[in-house]
């Protein structure tokens, strides 16, 4: 949408001028020619301002003042003209060839990202994805379909890139680098657009992880076997929390601090011991995290949704085992170290 604010700002100056210009020449012609109409005086006016030379209309030639009037008028109002159109001419090109070197710039800068993830949809449930995205640092692409919705996410994030465009098509998902991605938020306003787009993203990249919002319940099977990876309904984590705060109420406060707290460094993670890790084998007991990086691992992942909550020393860790566990962001690096090792 044409933003006419933003043009009147730049284009104020030229426009007062040129409307001045015309209307001060009709209203001087109107001294010398009172008997005239007002729109043959303001057509001379335009004529003389813009020498386009289609003749004399008033007789000036025998008017020796209004010779002397018109030939005063040609060369200020020529330059004022000039001026003028210089000043509009310069707004085009400049804000063109500004809104190229944007384009360009968020173009290379998307292509150097790597192991990002792309919100689809900054909507009442995408937006809160990217400011928690923001909070942990961690690098992500927005696609949004409207050019409004783009400056107020831009507002909020400046730091992060934002495309305009269709997000399920192939081609905006491809400029936002999901050969490269990590991950895929679905959070468009409508579930068959989420749908949709859950298969075109896992076509592209099979290996990707795609989380989907469904407002339906029963869209929750469909997109899974669409290739989601999880799929979270807003109405029933919303019933789900009413629940928890009044039966459990510092639990979920708990809760929200590891996870949407203040303290940005302080969070419930996770990370996956690799295949060539040097820790599969061992015994947790064994490693000693808490000597090693701090923490203590509330819960071993097996499985897909298997999960054994404290688990003891004499516990075994296997390949693609998932350890959960509370900490910082320094924490984070060194057990991310020690597993790869």
């Amino acid at each position: 949408m044409f933003d006419f604010l933003r043009a009147w700002k730049g284009l104020k100056i030229p426009v007062i001028l040129l409307f001045s210009s015309l209307i001060l020449g009709t209203f001087g012609f109107k001294i010398f020619f009172p008997e005239e109409s007002f729109l043959r005086l303001l057509y001379m006016a335009a004529i003389t301002l813009t020498t386009v030379g289609y003749g004399d209309i008033l007789g000036i030639d025998q008017n020796p003042a209004a010779i002397i009037y018109t030939t005063f008028l040609m060369f200020t109002g020529m330059g004022v003209v000039l001026y003028s159109t210089s000043l509009v001419t310069a707004y085009i090109i400049e804000g063109n060839l500004r809104n190229a070197f944007s384009l360009e710039r968020l173009r290379r800068r998307i292509k150097r990202m790597e192991n990002h993830y792309i919100i689809c949809g900054a909507g009442e449930t995408g937006v809160h994805v990217i400011r928690e995205m923001v909070a942990v640092n961690q690098s992500c692409v927005v696609i949004e379909t409207t050019e409004e919705k783009k400056q107020e996410v831009v507002l909020e994030f400046p730091n992060v890139p934002v495309l305009v465009g269709d997000a399920t098509t192939d081609h905006m998902l491809e400029k936002a680098g999901i050969d490269r991605a990590r991950g895929l938020v679905a959070a468009l306003s409508n579930d068959k657009d989420n749908l949709f787009l859950t298969v075109s993203a896992k076509m592209l990249q099979p290996r990707l992880t795609i989380v989907s919002k469904a407002i339906d319940l029963t869209m929750i099977k469909k997109l899974k076997r669409a290739g989601a990876s999880r799929v979270v309904s807003p109405n029933y984590i919303g019933g789900m929390r009413m629940a928890s705060e009044i039966l459990r109420p510092h639990v979920t406060n708990f809760l929200d601090r590891m996870l949407r707290g203040t303290d940005k460094s302080i969070r419930v993670e996770e990370v996956v011991i690799p295949k060539e890790s040097s820790l599969i084998g061992k015994k947790i007991g064994e490693v000693n995290f808490y000597d090693s990086c701090g923490i203590n691992i509330l819960a071993l992942g097996r499985g897909g949704d298997h999960f054994e909550y404290n688990p003891g020393p004499d516990v075994s860790l296997g390949a693609n085992d998932v350890l959960l566990y509370i900490g910082t962001t320094e924490q984070e690096r060194l057990l991310e170290n020690l597993v790869s090792k």
